[in-house]
């Protein structure tokens, strides 16, 4: 019997996954473990090995669409089995029509809210070619689950959303997904060509988000010119299509500033002698290079030794003080960023962390990270240095109470003893939740952060 390969949770905080790549074609014969797909999450693009064995009969879920936890994706089975007995194809298309004409007697006995009128006119438009409504449309038939047919033109909720921000005729655009059904890249794609069929104005000229319907189209020359006479050209907007990891960061970070009351202060801490350790320290010790990053990441997981309540988190039944000291570190890619931890660095040895960061950051950049590595940080380091930032404010991670945002090491004229001298300084930041500790602790904090990167010799012991 045909088997139903879903999309599997492949991290904790897993909602979504999007299909990067198929290892496997119709056809196919696959074998228990095999690697099947490259699948983007919210946190790295992870292989998926399967559970299931058999051949491949039907490939659902197209390459580059989101899809939720526990959607089918494929069906496996035996050569000459019909893909469609397993059921597949109805989960995978949850918001598609119905297959025949419902009857209006066989309509649920409780009547079904009708959409909004200008979408059902469209919609109904788009199917017969007629811009005036269709004579039944004030009752609409209902498919699977009391679900509205509108217009009999198969696509998902999230396309049909789209089409209707952007004032596009579903009509007018090829569907790619099963059964010709129009998917959210359809949509996209139309955008980028510009407005179809559908009339522009339908009332009154609606809000600021609607200007690019009367905009000048890409290359046309603008009315304004320039000094010798020249006209500008107008160029299109792109829309980026949003990754997993985007979402999940626009998500937390949203969220972070909503319920996390920030508190913000700042340092500056003499690195004199911090950069000559590392100098000494690179010279010395074979195996790794330490950069002035890991000598601050130490730093502050030893200071959080003498501040537990630092290393915590809000809760509504009380402060959580953590046991152990996980320091995230922030890299940054091309799509987003993640904060894979240092464990247990406050333990570590400056070699250890070193080697323990540049893996880390390796592997985050070739998007090889396990779930199990991504997770768990319970203070977070993020630094802006190596860009030029002298100093700037950081949105606490959801489950810690604090950030460490790291500017660069700058020569800088300092008054010491009555004499301006030249010396290396550096401004932290560090950005907390107002609701696990105040001020006077988060100044306490940086005054033993100071300490340690001032006289660094003592992290060496």
């Amino acid at each position: 019997m045909a088997t139903v390969v879903t999309l599997p949770r492949l991290s904790d905080t897993m909602e979504e996954g999007v299909i990067a790549k198929w290892r496997i074609k119709v056809g196919d014969k696959v074998k228990r473990g095999q690697v099947i797909a490259d699948i983007e999450t919210d946190k790295a693009t992870m292989e998926f090995e399967s559970f299931d064995a058999g051949t491949v009969l039907k490939l659902v879920a197209p390459e580059g669409e989101a899809m939720p936890v526990g959607a089918p994706i494929a069906v496996f089975g035996q050569p000459g089995e019909n893909p469609d007995a397993a059921g597949a194809p109805a989960k995978a298309e949850p918001a598609a029509p119905a297959k025949t004409e419902a009857k209006p007697e066989a309509a649920p006995a409780k009547p079904v809210a009708p959409e909004p009128q200008p979408e059902s006119k469209d919609e109904v438009a788009a199917a017969t070619g007629d811009e005036s409504p269709a004579p039944k449309a004030s009752t609409p038939a209902t498919g699977p689950e009391g679900q509205v047919d509108r217009g009999r033109i198969p696509a998902s909720p999230v396309a049909r959303r789209l089409a209707r921000e952007h004032d596009l005729d579903l009509g007018q655009i090829q569907g790619s997904g099963p059964h010709g059904r129009i998917v959210k890249s359809d949509v996209e794609q139309a955008i980028a060509k510009g407005p179809t069929a559908r009339p522009v104005a339908r009332g009154p000229v609606g809000p600021a988000e609607h200007a690019p319907a009367v905009s000048l189209a890409a290359g046309t020359p603008a009315a304004e010119v320039d000094e010798f006479g020249r006209p500008y050209i107008s160029r299109p907007d792109r829309t980026v299509k949003l990754s997993q990891m985007r979402k999940t960061i626009a998500k937390r970070m949203g969220q972070a500033k909503r319920e996390i009351p920030h508190i913000y202060l700042t340092m500056p801490i003499v690195m004199d002698k911090a950069v000559a350790l590392r100098a000494e320290f690179n010279l010395s010790v074979d195996g790794t290079k330490a950069s002035l990053n890991d000598l601050v990441i130490l730093a502050a997981a030893r200071a959080l030794r003498k501040h537990p309540r630092v290393n915590a988190y809000y809760t509504d039944n009380g402060i959580v003080e953590r046991g152990d000291v996980h320091v995230g570190v922030a890299v940054a890619l091309d799509d987003g960023l993640i904060v894979p931890p240092v464990r247990f660095a406050d333990q570590k040895t400056l070699k250890q962390i070193s080697i323990d960061v540049r893996d880390l950051g390796t592997r985050a950049k070739e998007k090889t990270l396990k779930p199990e590595e991504l997770t768990g940080s319970t203070f977070t380091v993020s630094n802006l240095g190596m860009f030029g930032i002298e100093e700037f404010c950081a949105i606490v991670n959801p489950g810690e109470a604090a950030i460490l945002a790291v500017g660069a090491v700058q020569d800088e004229a300092v008054v010491e003893d009555g004499k301006l001298v030249a010396r290396k300084r550096m401004r932290v930041t560090l950005c907390s939740d107002h609701r696990v500790f105040d001020g006077a602790e988060s100044a306490k904090y940086l005054q033993t952060l100071r300490k340690l990167l001032e006289s660094p010799l003592s992290l060496l012991t």
